[in-house]
C-alpha cells in the first residue's frame, strides 16, 4: 500500500469511528477499541482532521459510556453523521491528493553556531530543543520524512520531541538515531562520543574498525552495524579502531550546560584540553610525565587560572603567564 492510499484508508477509519462515538449508547468495548486505534498518533490526527472538517471543535462533548445510561427513543441521527463524515473524509482525502501532486519546496537548511567559550539554546519547529556548546557549529534541515542534524564540530544537546519522523544526528562517520530521548553528541577532530541521558539512541557507523583488545570495547559478538545505547552509557567512535563503551552518570553528562567540567581520575593532559575548549586562554605543560599525573575535581569552564592556581595546591607545579597562555611547569626545588 502505498502512502497515499493508507492515509485515505486511515481517513476513512477516523470518519467511521466519528460516526460510532456519535450514538447516545457507546458501548464500553467500543470506547475501549477506539481509544487502542487512537493511540497511533496518526490515527489521532486524522481523526482531529476529520472533527475539524466536520465543525466539531471540542471532542470533550462526546458522552463517555455510563452504566446506568439508558438511549432516548426518537430517530437516529446515525445516517446524517454518516454522511457528513464521509463528507469530510472524501474532502480531506481529495485535499491530500492535491498536496500530493503539487511540487514541493526544498526543506529549508538552518546553521547555527557559537564561539569559544559560549552556549546557545535552540528550539526546533517541532518543539525539539538543541543546546551548543563552545565552539560548535552545526546544520538542521527538517523535511517531510525525516530531520536531519549535521554537527560539523563541537557538542551539542539533543531533546527530542514526537516521534512521527526520524531525528537523525550526522557527526564525522557516525549517524546517531533517536528513540525519544535526550542525549549529547560530541564531535572532535576524528572522535565522535554519543552519550545518553534519557531514553535510547541508534548509533550507525560506517567504520566498524579492527578488532581490538582495548579496555571496554565493545565485545566481537555484539559489534554490529549499529548499536542501542541506554542511559548513563557513553560510545566514543574513532576510525580505524573499535568503538568504546563506557558509563557514566546522566546526570553528569550535561553539566557543561551549568557551566561545570566534573573530571574523574583524567589525566592533567586530558583535563587541559577539555578546559581549553572554553576559553581563547590555552593551557600548555611541557612536561610528559606531569602531563600523565591523574587528576579529579569540578572546575569551572573557562576559568583557567582559576583552574592552574587549584593544581598548585595539590601538584608540585609552577604556572607561568604568558600573553595568551597559562604555561605549567614542574615545581623546582
Amino acid at each position: 500500500m502505498t502512502d497515499r492510499e493508507d492515509e485515505a484508508t486511515r481517513r476513512e477509519t477516523a470518519a467511521f469511528w466519528y460516526t460510532e462515538l456519535q450514538a447516545p449508547d457507546v458501548s464500553p468495548a467500543m470506547w475501549e477499541s477506539f481509544l487502542e486505534w487512537e493511540s497511533d498518533p496518526a490515527n489521532a490526527a486524522a481523526y482531529r482532521e476529520i472533527e475539524a472538517a466536520i465543525g466539531v471543535i471540542d471532542r470533550t462533548s462526546l458522552s463517555r459510556p455510563d452504566k446506568n445510561h439508558r438511549s432516548e427513543p426518537g430517530r437516529s441521527r446515525k445516517p446524517v453523521v454518516l454522511a457528513l463524515a464521509a463528507a469530510a473524509a472524501a474532502f480531506l482525502i481529495g485535499a491530500v491528493a492535491l498536496t500530493l501532486q503539487a511540487p514541493k519546496p526544498d526543506p529549508v537548511l538552518r546553521i547555527y553556531a557559537t564561539a569559544i567559550g559560549e552556549q546557545e539554546t535552540v528550539t526546533l519547529e517541532d518543539g525539539s530543543i538543541l543546546t551548543l556548546n563552545t565552539n560548535t557549529k552545526l546544520s538542521v534541515r527538517y523535511s517531510e520524512t525525516e530531520r536531519l542534524i549535521r554537527l560539523e564540530q563541537g557538542e551539542a544537546l539533543f531533546d527530542v520531541e514526537h516521534a512521527d519522523r526520524p531525528f537523525l544526528v550526522k557527526a564525522g562517520g557516525t549517524v546517531t538515531r533517536a528513540l525519544g530521548t535526550e542525549f549529547d553528541v560530541h564531535a572532535e577532530r576524528d572522535t565522535v562520543s554519543v552519550t545518553i541521558i534519557k531514553g535510547s539512541v541508534r548509533v550507525t557507523t560506517s567504520d566498524r574498525g579492527p578488532s581490538a583488545g582495548q579496555a571496554g570495547a565493545i565485545p566481537e559478538e555484539s559489534q554490529q552495524e549499529s548499536i542501542v545505547l541506554k542511559p548513563g552509557e557513553r560510545l566514543k567512535i574513532t576510525p580505524g579502531t573499535k568503538p568504546i563503551l563506557s558509563t557514566i552518570d546522566p546526570a553528569r553528562a550535561a553539566q557543561w550546560r551549568e557551566g561545570l567540567l566534573q573530571f574523574d581520575n583524567v589525566t592533567l593532559a586530558e583535563a587541559m584540553a577539555e578546559m581549553n575548549r572554553y576559553s581563547i586562554t590555552k593551557l600548555h605543560i611541557d612536561d610528559e610525565m606531569l602531563a600523565a599525573e591523574r587528576i579529579s575535581g569540578t572546575f569551572p569552564a573557562g576559568k583557567q587560572e582559576e583552574f592552574a592556581e587549584t593544581l598548585k595546591l595539590y601538584l608540585p607545579v609552577d604556572v607561568d603567564n604568558r600573553a595568551d597562555a597559562l604555561l605549567i611547569t614542574t615545581r623546582k626545588e
